[in-house]
């Protein structure tokens, strides 16, 4: 296992560098450079959202009895994309935008939730009013005691 940490890093940086010099060859340095950029403002952009509408998300989400866990995550997903455009480099702009689209955000997080043992769908619950009626023209029912 360590082994494979102790690849994975120098990988990482290398298709990062890779993939940039693929798109400066392409685009050239002055459009590479200002893509660098816009990620970078893209991503304090993000954090800067997360960091305003976590609290929010998670006082409406303790309100409404709902599990506090899934919104928690579902905002450090969030951070995480802002950390990802912030990091220079297109493989992890990519990464930070898959994290950003709700579908790919909401199946992750339904994955990790199942990884973590807890059930990803909340019970349904049904509320509801009864009263009793006696009609004596029902059949009496009888109950054990």
């Amino acid at each position: 296992m360590t082994q494979a940490l102790r690849f994975a890093l120098p990988a990482y940086l290398l298709a990062e560098a890779f993939v940039t010099l693929e798109v400066a060859a392409l685009l050239g340095a002055g459009r590479t450079l200002l893509l660098l950029l816009l990620g970078v403002a893209a991503g304090i952009a993000v954090l800067c959202r997360e960091r305003l509408s976590i609290l929010t998300r998670l006082r409406r989400t303790v309100a409404s009895g709902d599990p506090v866990l899934p919104s928690l995550l579902d905002g450090a997903m969030r951070a995480i994309a802002g950390i990802l455009l912030i990091i220079p480099g297109f493989i992890s702009d990519i990464a930070a935008f898959g994290l950003l689209l709700p579908g790919l955000r909401r199946s992750a997080l339904r994955r990790l939730l199942t990884i973590l043992g807890r059930d990803p769908t909340p019970p349904i619950v049904i509320e509801a009013d009864y009263h009793q009626i006696d009609d004596p023209t029902l059949p009496e029912v009888k109950r054990k005691s």
